[in-house]
C-alpha cells in the first residue's frame, strides 16, 4: 500500500481511521489491477449458458474495470428469461454485458452516542456493506433475415451474444476477447511459445541466407524464351547436318578429351581443352595456402578446411527428458561404411581463354564433366552413383560459365561419391532422422547420456539417407570417442571439420557401439521431422517409438557477410598467361567466393573479360580469397588438397587424331573445322592428312564464316588422296603472332565418301 494509518497506545481512534484501512486497502488494489493486471474492461467466469429455450443463466464471476481498478462481483448465478425478446418470424442477437455498480447493502441496528457526558445514545438502521456489484444488461438487435449482433452500451462490457429466433435461444456466443487471462494460463503458455522460439529462433534467423539461395538459383534457370529459341536452333540443326546417302565412313570430334587425339604422335603438339588450343611452353603447380597460418579473420581446421571465423550457435535442441535407451541391448551388427567427400569447383583464367561452343557438349550425356573437368593430376574417378539415393544424373549436377577469359565449373551438391573412403563398425545401431530445416554448416552435435559404461567407444556418424533410413553408403562426417571420454550427461561430439547441410533434405546421427551407454530421449518428433530408429534382423532399420533423442546441433554463425585472406602468391619464371585452381569445397546458393590477384598495387578480380592485366605476364602474382555470404551461411573450402597451375603458351599448335580406318578405300574425303576467335591478320590455320605414303594437302578449302563480329567460321578441306587410301590421320596445324590472342578448333567433322 502506498499510504498506511498509524495507532498509537492511549490514542482517540475515530471512524475516518478505520474507514481509511480499507481505503488505502482498495486503492492499493485498484492500483495493482490498472498497472500489472489490465488496462481495459474485462471479465473472469460470468460463462453464459442457455438453461432453457428462453432462459440463460450467468454464472458467479467478477468484472475488472481496468480504468479504475475497482472490481464487480456476481456471487450467485442469474436467470435472466429472454422470452421478451423473442422475434416474431425472423432471428436477432441479444447482447448481454456487464456495468460495475456499487449498492449498500446488510441493514443492522447501530446504537450511535448523543450526549458526551451522560453518554446516552438512539439506536438506528443502517447499512454496514458498500457492495461493488455487476449488472447484468440486455441489449435487443433487429429482428433480421441475417441480423446484426448489437453493441452494447457505453461502459458496458460484453460477455455474450445469443442469437435466437421465435423457437428460442439458437446460438450462445462468449466473448472471450474480453476475459482475463489467469496468470497461470499465460505462464503454460508462455513456456510452450519459449521452447517453440528456442528451436525456431536460429532458423528463422537463416532466413535470409535461405531467400538468397533461392534467388540465386531461380536466376539460373532458363527462361522460357530461351528454351523456345533452342527448339528453333535444333531443328535448323538437324537439317543443316544431313549427310550424303554415299559416305562410306563418319567420324566425330568436339575436343572435350583425348580419345580421339594421337598424344603420343612425334608432331603433336598441342592442348586439348575444350577445343583444340596452343600448346603450353612453361607451367608450374602447387597447393594454395595461407599467407598467414594464424590469420584471424578465418577458422582452419586441422585437415585445411577453411572456412570464415565463426562462433557455435545450437540450431535445434531436444532437452526435455522423458525417458531412455540403452544402445547395446539391440543386435550386435558389423556395418560397411562408405564416407562421401566434398565436392569440387574450378576456375580458369587467363586471356587465352576463349568460349568453346562445344562446352554444352558436356551435357549431352556422352562425356563426364566430373572426370573431364574436376580431375586432379593423374586421379582416376570411380563413378559409384546410386540410382536410388540420387535421382539426377552426376552430369545434371554441375554448374559451369564460360565466357572470354573466365572459366567456372561447380559441382552443386554439398557432396559426391566420385571420391569416397570405406569404415568398418562394430556394435549395436541407434540412428535418429532429421530433417534439415536450413541450409548451414554444422559444427558439432551434442547427445546427452543418462549412462556411461566403462568400456565400447561409440562411433557417431551422420549420413544422408535413402528411403527415410540412414544411408551408410553415403557418410558424410564420423567421430569415435573412447569409453573413458564419456560421461553421464552432456557429450559435445565436434566434427573434424564443419558439415554442410542443405535445407529440405534428411540427414541421420547414428550411433554404433558395443558398450551399454544410456541416451536420453525426448517425447514426439515435432521439431526434428524425423524418426528414431534401431538396426534390427527384417527390417534394416525399424522404428524404436513416439520419441527422439535428446540432442543439441550446434552450426556456425560467421562474424561477418564478407571476409578477404590473403594466399601466398603464385609464380612462374618467364611470365603467367593462364591461371588454373582447383580445390575441394563447397559454395551454398546465395553466397559467393571470388578469387583476386595483385598487380601493380591494385587487386583483381578473376572474372569475365578482365584477364588484360596478365597481359603483362607477371612473373609473381599476390593472391587472396573473398567470401561472401551472410552471418549464417558462407562458403568453404580445403586448402591442403587444392591445385594451381600456372601456364605460358606457344604461338603454334599441331593436333594429331587417332587413325581412321575406312572399310573400303577411299579417294573423297572431306574434313569440317569449326573456327572460333579466329582473327585471318593474327591467325593461320591449315588441316592436312597423314596416311602411309606421307601428307596429303588438300584440294581445295572452303570457308563459310558463321559470326565475323567473334571470329566463328567453317573451314572444309576437300582431300583426293592418290592411290586411294584405307586409313589416314587428321593434322591440325595453327599459329598466333601473340601467344595471348589463341583461337581454337571447337569441333571437327571427317567424311569418307
Amino acid at each position: 500500500m502506498e499510504n498506511l494509518v498509524l495507532f498509537r497506545d492511549r490514542q482517540e481512534l475515530q471512524a475516518a481511521d478505520l474507514n481509511n484501512l480499507q481505503d488505502y486497502a482498495d486503492d492499493a488494489h485498484a492500483h495493482l489491477i490498472t498497472d500489472a493486471v489490465t488496462p481495459v474492461s474485462q471479465y473472469v467466469g460470468l460463462t453464459v449458458t442457455a438453461r432453457s429455450a428462453t432462459e440463460i443463466d450467468v454464472a458467479p464471476g467478477r468484472l475488472y474495470i481496468g480504468s479504475t481498478g475497482r472490481v464487480y462481483a456476481i456471487t450467485a448465478t442469474q436467470t435472466h428469461n429472454l422470452f421478451a425478446y423473442l422475434p416474431l418470424q425472423d432471428q436477432k442477437w441479444l447482447t448481454v454485458s456487464v456495468l460495475g455498480q456499487e449498492e449498500e447493502s446488510t441493514l443492522e441496528p447501530r446504537d450511535f452516542l448523543i450526549d458526551l457526558q451522560t453518554r446516552e445514545v438512539e439506536p438506528a438502521v443502517v447499512a454496514m456493506r458498500n457492495d461493488r456489484v455487476a449488472v447484468v444488461h440486455i441489449a435487443a438487435g433487429l429482428e433480421s433475415i441475417t441480423p446484426e449482433r448489437p453493441a452494447p452500451p457505453t461502459g458496458y462490457t460484453i460477455i455474450a451474444q445469443v442469437r435466437i429466433n421465435p423457437a428460442g435461444i439458437q446460438e450462445v456466443v462468449l466473448a472471450t476477447v474480453f476475459r482475463l487471462p489467469n496468470l497461470h494460463d499465460v505462464h503454460q503458455r508462455l513456456t510452450t511459445a519459449e521452447g517453440w522460439m528456442l528451436a525456431m529462433e536460429p532458423r528463422l534467423a537463416g532466413l535470409a541466407s535461405d531467400i538468397s539461395g533461392l534467388a540465386d538459383e531461380l536466376r539460373k534457370r532458363a527462361h522460357v524464351d530461351l528454351v523456345a529459341r533452342l527448339g528453333q536452333d535444333m531443328a535448323g540443326v538437324k537439317d543443316r547436318l544431313g549427310l550424303p546417302d554415299e559416305y562410306i565412313f563418319y567420324g566425330a570430334d568436339h575436343f572435350l578429351d583425348e580419345d580421339e587425339t594421337d598424344v603420343l604422335h612425334a608432331d603433336h603438339n598441342a592442348v586439348t581443352e575444350e577445343g583444340v588450343r596452343m600448346p603450353i611452353v612453361a607451367s608450374a603447380t602447387g597447393a594454395l595456402a595461407l599467407a598467414n597460418p594464424l590469420d584471424p579473420a578465418v577458422t582452419a581446421c586441422a585437415d585445411g578446411f577453411l572456412l570464415p571465423a565463426f562462433t557455435e550457435v545450437t540450431r535445434l535442441r531436444l532437452e526435455e527428458r522423458v525417458g531412455e535407451l540403452t544402445i547395446n541391448q539391440y543386435q550386435y551388427r558389423t556395418e560397411d561404411l562408405v564416407q562421401k567427400f566434398m565436392t569440387r569447383t574450378r576456375i580458369r583464367y587467363g586471356a587465352t581463354r576463349t568460349v568453346c561452343t562445344n562446352s554444352y557438349w558436356w551435357n549431352s550425356g556422352r562425356y563426364d564433366p566430373a572426370s573431364g573437368i574436376f580431375t586432379r593430376e593423374g586421379e582416376t574417378f570411380e563413378v559409384t552413383n546410386d540410382p536410388d539415393a540420387r535421382v539426377e544424373n552426376g552430369w545434371g549436377l554441375t554448374h559451369w560459365v564460360r565466357v572470354r577469359q573466365f572459366w567456372l565449373d561447380v559441382y552443386e551438391e554439398s557432396y559426391w561419391d566420385r571420391v569416397v573412403s570405406t569404415h568398418t563398425v562394430q556394435g549395436s545401431v541407434l540412428a535418429q532422422t532429421v530433417l534439415s530445416a536450413q541450409t548451414g554448416w554444422l559444427t558439432s552435435v551434442e547427445l546427452y547420456l543418462t549412462g556411461a559404461a566403462e568400456d565400447g567407444a561409440l562411433n557417431v556418424l551422420l549420413t544422408e539417407t535413402l528411403t527415410g533410413q540412414p544411408h551408410l553408403d553415403a557418410v558424410v562426417a564420423r567421430a569415435q570417442i573412447a569409453a573413458n571420454q564419456l560421461s553421464a550427461g552432456w557429450n559435445k561430439i565436434t566434427w573434424s571439420r564443419p558439415v554442410a547441410l542443405t535445407a529440405g533434405r534428411r540427414y541421420a546421427l547414428v550411433l554404433v557401439t558395443g558398450g551399454a551407454h544410456r541416451v536420453g530421449t525426448v517425447a514426439g518428433t515435432q521439431y526434428t521431422q524425423g524418426t528414431l530408429m534401431y538396426a534390427q534382423d527384417g527390417a534394416y532399420f525399424s522404428a524404436a517409438g513416439e520419441s527422439d533423442l535428446m540432442m543439441r546441433w550446434n552450426f556456425a554463425r560467421f562474424a561477418s557477410p564478407r571476409i578477404a585472406v590473403a594466399l601466398t602468391p603464385l609464380q612462374l619464371a618467364g611470365g603467367i598467361h593462364d591461371v588454373d585452381l582447383l580445390w575441394e569445397g563447397w559454395t551454398p546458393p546465395g553466397c559467393e567466393i571470388h578469387v583476386e590477384y595483385q598487380l601493380g598495387g591494385s587487386w583483381y578480380r578473376m572474372g569475365a573479360r578482365d584477364a588484360v592485366a596478365l597481359g603483362d605476364a607477371a612473373t609473381l602474382l599476390p593472391l587472396r580469397l573473398v567470401f561472401i555470404g551472410t552471418t549464417d551461411l558462407m562458403p568453404g573450402l580445403t586448402l591442403t588438397d587444392s591445385v594451381y597451375v600456372v601456364r605460358r603458351f606457344g604461338t603454334a599448335f599441331t593436333h594429331v587424331s587417332t587413325e581412321r580406318t575406312l572399310e573400303i578405300a577411299s579417294d573423297n574425303i572431306r574434313v569440317r573445322c569449326l573456327l572460333e576467335d579466329f582473327d585471318a591478320a593474327e591467325h593461320t590455320f591449315v588441316c592436312q592428312l597423314l596416311t602411309g605414303a606421307g601428307t596429303v594437302n588438300p584440294t581445295s578449302t572452303l570457308v563459310t564464316v558463321v559470326n565475323a563480329a567473334v571470329g566463328s567460321r567453317w573451314v572444309e578441306a576437300r582431300f583426293a588422296p592418290d592411290p586411294a587410301v584405307e586409313a589416314y590421320r587428321i593434322k591440325l596445324s595453327g599459329t598466333t603472332t601473340d601467344a595471348q590472342l589463341g583461337f581454337h578448333v571447337a569441333e571437327r567433322y571427317d567424311l569418307g565418301l
